[in-house]
C-alpha cells in the first residue's frame, strides 16, 4: 500500500530525522468512517513527538508518543483547548499495533485510530484537503507509562495538508521523503510550515519591542518637538528626519509581526489588522500630508487642512498603535500563557507616563502662546499710540495712556504769570 503521504523532518542539530506518514483505506475513504492508520517515527534525541489533526492543535486529535520502559512506547491520545497543555482524552479510539516500540534507539509507533475521520469543527479530516499538524520537542528519554504525562513545550512545530482521497487505501509503499529545511524540489503535500519555537520567541520580542518604542515613545516625542523647539527649521531639519527613523522602525516590527503571525497562521487575527491600519497610516498617510504642508507653508506661510489632518491623524494613529500593544500582550498571552505578567503592567506604566507628559507639554505651550500673543497685543496698540503715555496708578494696574496736554496742564500752569 502507498502511503497518503510521508512527512520527514531533518533535525539538523542531530543529523537524524522525525517522520510521519498517514494512510486512509479505500473503504474509509470512500464512506468517510472507519479506521485510518499512522505511523510516526524518531530518532534518540527526542523527547516526545506528536502528529495532530487540523492545522493547529484545537482542531483536532492528538497522538503524542514518548519513550515507555523495556523498549516500549506510550501512546498519549489529547485534546488541546488553547495554547495550554493539551489533556488527555480517552474518547479517542486510538491504539498501538504491532511494530510499535524503540529499535535501536528509534522511536516508532503504528497506530489505528477508529474515529478519527471528523474534526472538531465537524469537517472531514480524509478528504481531498485534509489538514495535519506536528511538534516535537528534544531531550532526554520521558520513560514513563503515565498517558497525562507533563509535556514541555515543543521545540518546533508546523503544519501541511494532504489529499487523502488520492492516495487512499495504499498500504505505506513507496513513502514520499520531505526536510524539514526549505526544499525546493517537489513535495507530496502542499502548504507545508516548519517553525522553530526559539525563533518564534525572538521574533515576537523583537516585534513587541520595536513596535512598542516606536509608538509609544518616538512618535509622540518626536511630536513634541514641535512644541518645544518652535521654528521654522524644526520641521525639515528635526521633526521630519526623526520621525523617518521612527516609521522605519514600525515598519520593521512590522515586518516582523508579519512573519509571526504566518508563524502562527493568524495573519486575519485582530491585532495583526488593527496593526495594518495604524502601521499603513504612518508609513504612508502621514509622510505624503507633512510634506505637503511642508510645502504649502512655505508659499503662504500659512497652516491648511494638510496641517491640521497631519497634526490630528498622527495623534489617532500613535493612539491606536499604543492601544493596539496593549491588546499584543493579551493576544500574546493566549498563545504563550508562559509570558511575565509583569510586561504588560509595565507596558501601561509607561504608556500612562508618555500620555502625561505628552498633555503637559501641548498645555504648557498653549499657555505660552497665549501670553506672547497677548503681550504682542499690547505692543501693537501702544505703537499705534504713537509716544508712551505716562502709567495711571489705577487700581486694576492696567496701562492706560494720558495725553500729553492734560499730563503737563499743571506744570504749565505753574510757570505762567
Amino acid at each position: 500500500m502507498k502511503p497518503s503521504s510521508f512527512l520527514i523532518a531533518a533535525v539538523s542539530a542531530l543529523g537524524l530525522d522525525v517522520s510521519y506518514s498517514i494512510d486512509v483505506p479505500q473503504n474509509t475513504s470512500s464512506t468517510g468512517s472507519g479506521p485510518i492508520y499512522l505511523r510516526l517515527r524518531a530518532p534518540p534525541g527526542v523527547k516526545w513527538f506528536a502528529l495532530g489533526q487540523g492545522s493547529q492543535m484545537t482542531d483536532g486529535n492528538l497522538f503524542i508518543i514518548y519513550s515507555a520502559p523495556d523498549n516500549n512506547v506510550t501512546l498519549s491520545t489529547r485534546r488541546a483547548t488553547g495554547h495550554v497543555q493539551p489533556l488527555y482524552d480517552s474518547s479517542i479510539q486510538a491504539y498501538l499495533e504491532e511494530g510499535s516500540g524503540i529499535f535501536d534507539g528509534i522511536m516508532t509507533a503504528n497506530i489505528r485510530c477508529d474515529n478519527c475521520t471528523t474534526l472538531a469543527n465537524g469537517k472531514s479530516a480524509v478528504g481531498k484537503s485534509s489538514s495535519w499538524s506536528w511538534a516535537l520537542t528534544y531531550g532526554h528519554p520521558l520513560t514513563s507509562t503515565n498517558v497525562s504525562e507533563m509535556l514541555y513545550q515543543h521545540d518546533w512545530h508546523g503544519s501541511f495538508t494532504l489529499d487523502l482521497e488520492k492516495n487512499a487505501g495504499n498500504n505505506f509503499s513507496t513513502p514520499y521523503y520531505v526536510p524539514l529545511r526549505l526544499s525546493s524540489h517537489h513535495s507530496p503535500y502542499s502548504n507545508p510550515q516548519q517553525v522553530s519555537d526559539t525563533i518564534l520567541h525572538k521574533k515576537r520580542i523583537a516585534h513587541g519591542v520595536m513596535t512598542s518604542v516606536a509608538f509609544v515613545l518616538l512618535f509622540p516625542n518626536f511630536a513634541l518637538l514641535l512644541y518645544i523647539v518652535p521654528s521654522r527649521r524644526t520641521v525639515a531639519w528635526i521633526h521630519a528626519p526623526l520621525q523617518a527613523f521612527a516609521v522605519l522602525l514600525a515598519l520593521a516590527g512590522f515586518g516582523v509581526g508579519v512573519s509571526v503571525s504566518k508563524d502562527l497562521q493568524e495573519l486575519g487575527g485582530y491585532h495583526p489588522v488593527i496593526g495594518y491600519v495604524a502601521v499603513g497610516g504612518v508609513v504612508i498617510i502621514q509622510p505624503m500630508l507633512g510634506i505637503m504642508q511642508h510645502l504649502h507653508f512655505r508659499k503662504t506661510g500659512t497652516s491648511s487642512l494638510y496641517g491640521v489632518s497631519h497634526r490630528y491623524l498622527g495623534r489617532f494613529l500613535a493612539a491606536l498603535g499604543i492601544i493596539n500593544g496593549g491588546i499584543g500582550f493579551h493576544y500574546a498571552a493566549t498563545k504563550n500563557p508562559d509570558i511575565p505578567p509583569a510586561s504588560p503592567l509595565a507596558y501601561g506604566i509607561i504608556c500612562g507616563a508618555m500620555f502625561l507628559i505628552y498633555v503637559a507639554v501641548i498645555a504648557w505651550r498653549r499657555r505660552k502662546n497665549k501670553r506672547l500673543a497677548a503681550g504682542n497685543m499690547t505692543s501693537k496698540f501702544v505703537e499705534s499710540k504713537g509716544t508712551l503715555a505716562k502709567m495711571d496708578n489705577s487700581s486694576d494696574s492696567t496701562l492706560v495712556q494720558i495725553p500729553h496736554d492734560t499730563a503737563d496742564a499743571p506744570r504749565k500752569k505753574s510757570w505762567e504769570p
